[in-house]
């Protein structure tokens, strides 16, 4: 009979509940998001969209969590222009927003706080 240790460790890994797709539906749902795209598709007549792009494929560990790291973007056919940086968490779709300035992780309420248009 194989060793517990040899057994748990061919074990699968534990799935995501919350789908890379879901985090980005979530993300997009919100009204500080939705404004900020709408702002950018009126001020370039269309040209310039809000996107959020995955910034790297491999989850984030904050916490013994595991996050999606997404990107909200004004994009357009020449560039990219981040404009805030979010983590959504696989398990339970806990929303972190990331301070551009001190890359601390913020609550999502507490960076509703200090969010300008």
């Amino acid at each position: 009979m194989a060793p517990a240790a040899a057994l748990t460790a061919a074990a699968p890994a534990a799935k995501a509940t919350v789908s890379r797709e879901q985090a980005v539906e979530k993300l997009m749902a919100l009204p500080e998001l939705k404004h900020w795209a709408d702002v950018i598709e009126k001020r370039s007549e269309g040209l310039r969209h809000g996107a959020l792009i995955e910034t790297d494929s491999k989850p984030r560990e904050v916490n013994g969590k595991s996050f999606y790291q997404l990107t909200f973007v004004e994009n357009g056919d020449d560039m990219a222009q981040a404009m805030a940086s979010f983590l959504v968490s696989y398990s339970d779709g806990e929303i972190l927003v990331e301070d551009d300035i001190s890359g601390d992780l913020l609550p999502l309420d507490q960076w509703r706080k200090t969010v300008k248009d």
